[in-house]
């Protein structure tokens, strides 16, 4: 399993599509520092004091940091095209036929592409990441890193939810076995595309039942990471969060380990 891994980073080091997608990574980084920076100082008089108002905040600090990059649909779509990209290069480039053909154990190799394409993934959000917050933390006048604790707690759950679409992301370009299908199902994940079905199916529920105690999207994995508050995080509200979220990993990463293992490598 280890030298499976160690041949996936070594392969993902030498791609180039690895370091375009880092330079997107901290291109990101510095646009939302860019926009925090306009809204919040105003440099060029551009919102006359109103960009405060549509932030809904006057101060930034650690946790809406997080809040604004990696809850940010754009920055899904940067990891979805990466998890993609790396996963389906293996089918494109005939690893799996020289690698996976040769074992009865394929779920294996499953198990460490996945892994690695998350360590790939990891750096990438670390490298974004620590752009916007360190210009942030230097050039915006109104920051302040407020409780350390709560912005690591923050990250964490964050991280959580990326390693968690990331299996997500990884299941369906296993299923299709090429690009074409892991970038368009990742993109209506991450664009919020499927997010207007599940709003409609909660309304559906509300019509037949008066008050439900459980809608449509309290099961689906996007709609709960765009109602997740970091800035309110109770007890009760993380654990489920935290839960669901080691749900969808286990059930994402279990079928694509099923689904490589029944294949018959081409």
């Amino acid at each position: 399993m280890f030298n499976l891994i160690k041949m996936n980073l070594y392969r993902m080091s030498r791609a180039v599509s690895t370091w375009v997608m880092a330079i997107v990574a901290v291109l990101f980084g510095i646009m939302q520092f860019s926009s925090l920076k306009l809204m919040l100082d105003d440099p060029l008089n551009m919102f006359d004091g109103s960009g405060t108002q549509m932030l809904g905040y006057t101060v930034l600090n650690g946790v809406r940091t997080v809040a604004t990059f990696l809850q940010n649909s754009n920055v899904l779509i940067i990891l979805a095209i990466f998890v993609v990209m790396f996963t389906n290069a293996e089918h494109k480039c005939g690893f799996d036929k020289n690698i996976i053909g040769i074992t009865k154990h394929k779920w294996k190799q499953t198990l460490a592409r996945w892994i690695s394409a998350v360590i790939g993934m990891t750096a990438l959000i670390i490298l974004g990441y620590s752009v916007m917050l360190g210009l942030s933390a230097l050039f915006i006048d109104n920051f302040a890193f407020g409780s350390v604790a709560a912005m690591f707690k923050a990250l964490g759950l964050m991280y959580l939810s990326a390693v968690t679409f990331s299996a997500i992301f990884f299941f369906f370009t296993t299923l299709f076995n090429n690009s074409v299908g892991g970038v368009v199902s990742s993109l209506i994940i991450s664009l919020g595309i499927l997010n207007l079905f599940e709003l409609i199916l909660d309304l559906l529920v509300k019509k037949i039942v008066s008050d439900p105690k459980v809608l449509p999207t309290d099961f689906f994995y996007d709609a709960v990471f765009i109602n997740f508050n970091l800035e309110d995080l109770a007890v009760k509200t993380t654990m489920i969060f935290v839960v669901t979220s080691v749900i969808y990993i286990v059930l994402a990463l279990g079928g694509s380990m099923m689904l490589q293992q029944r294949r018959d490598v081409k």
